[in-house]
């Protein structure tokens, strides 16, 4: 579920969470920082999905210089990404359409079943809601699919993962049938055995570990569960994925011990 996080007026955290159901408009009053939804003042801004591209917008309403994007004015509309900067008159936000929450104790999720591997929710797992229909599902089994597990939805999920990773020095591809990984039959790096006994196959996904100094190989649904990488032991992937997808959280710009000993 797409979310936006701002500081109060008194500097503390907040989340708003919306649905492509609900659309979000914002308000400037006279006085004061833009606002949420109903009140008073003229309607700034309002944030919505394209019927088309099913693309996160932005549309300025006003045309009001007050509406930018990542320090840039939008003139009618510009598309959000996961991290964008979004300024609506004195209201400073970043957009998160992508995020990874902690199932907390009392939380309506416990005991509900994710829909690919059918286990139920415990209080600790981590899961990810998906952003167009609100479906939520393990980080594992959500990560693992090329799309949303609702038949009726079919969010991008490795597209979106490719995109927004690769600002981060993640590589994700798809092997072909030509790939060095298929024509050499080498074998995923994480060891699983129900997953890794067989070599790459042509059609697979495949992550990179970022640290230069390895380069390993995973399958994408391999890489994505995983810790510290297990072929260098020093890239933390799982605190990358909680710096990129969990909203709040200091982005992580790799292990100063991953870099080559002789690094400038």
């Amino acid at each position: 579920m797409p979310i936006l996080t701002y500081c109060d007026a008194n500097g503390d955290f907040r989340e708003y969470a919306f649905s492509d159901a609900k659309p979000i408009l914002l308000r400037a009053p006279e006085r004061g920082a833009a606002r949420f939804a109903a009140g008073e003042g003229q309607p700034l801004a309002v944030i919505t999905r394209a019927k088309v591209y099913q693309v996160p917008l932005v549309v300025n309403l006003s045309g009001d210089s007050r509406v930018r994007v990542n320090g840039r004015r939008v003139v009618g509309l510009r598309v959000l990404r996961q991290g964008s900067r979004l300024q609506v008159g004195d209201l400073e936000m970043t957009f998160w359409e992508m995020t990874l929450q902690i199932v907390a104790a009392g939380s309506t999720l416990v005991g509900r079943r994710c829909p690919v591997c059918r286990l139920s929710y415990s209080v600790g797992d981590e899961v990810v809601i998906c952003p167009r229909c609100s479906l939520p599902h393990h980080k594992e089994c959500w990560f693992e699919h090329e799309f949303c597990s609702n038949p009726g939805c079919l969010y991008p999920i490795r597209t979106t993962l490719k995109r927004v990773l690769a600002a981060h020095g993640v590589v994700i591809e798809q092997l072909a049938a030509n790939s060095q990984l298929v024509t050499q039959s080498m074998r995923c790096a994480a060891g699983t055995p129900s997953v890794d006994a067989r070599p790459f196959q042509a059609g697979q996904y495949v992550a990179y570990c970022p640290n230069r100094a390895c380069g390993a190989a995973f399958h994408l649904e391999c890489w994505v569960s995983m810790g510290n990488c297990p072929a260098c032991r020093k890239y933390d992937v799982s605190k990358l994925l909680r710096s990129v997808f969990t909203p709040n959280t200091p982005p992580y710009l790799g292990e100063e011990s991953a870099e080559p000993e002789d690094a400038a």
